[in-house]
């Protein structure tokens, strides 16, 4: 019987995910045998999705809905993420593939949005590339999460 990734598996799973991302990304745009007809990545919008992606690794794991060290990694603000807590049953909602990210960035989106309201940040000046690039990178790695929990539990 083969048992879900734990959170040490989880991190080295997206963290290589991740890696492959940007390998093929430099691959593609660097090789003068492939031609693309669409303009490469800014290095900006590479960092973004990075960061994004391993903030969502730590911080943003569908695992919020239980005490595990995404949960703890808030430290005295994981009381933000009680309310996810108790709304969602783990391994339910949160671990859905549609459902699981949505719910995750709806709920970040609730506490960081009134936080740059409250500091007078002005949250349309995010240009929409940098809007969907930094959402991609969230979700994709709370995707990665779920995809591994789901071979790992088809796989039993």
């Amino acid at each position: 019987m083969t048992a879900m990734p734990d959170g040490k598996n989880h991190n080295i799973i997206n963290i290589t995910v991740l890696m492959l991302i940007l390998s093929i990304t430099y691959g593609l745009f660097n090789r003068s045998d492939i031609t693309i007809s669409i303009q490469p990545p800014s290095i900006e919008l590479i960092l973004i999705f990075s960061v994004t992606y391993l903030f969502g690794t730590f911080f943003l794991s569908p695992d919020l809905d239980i005490e595990s060290s995404p949960y703890n990694r808030w430290g005295v603000f994981k009381f933000l993420w009680w309310p996810y807590k108790v709304i969602f049953k783990h391994r339910g909602l949160s671990h859905h593939p549609i459902f699981g990210p949505l719910t995750i960035l709806i709920n970040f989106a609730l506490i960081f949005v009134p936080v740059l309201v409250v500091l007078g940040f002005n949250q349309t000046l995010f240009p929409l590339d940098v809007t969907v690039t930094a959402a991609t990178g969230f979700v994709l790695s709370v995707e990665m999460h779920i995809l591994a929990d789901m071979v790992a539990s088809d796989l039993a």
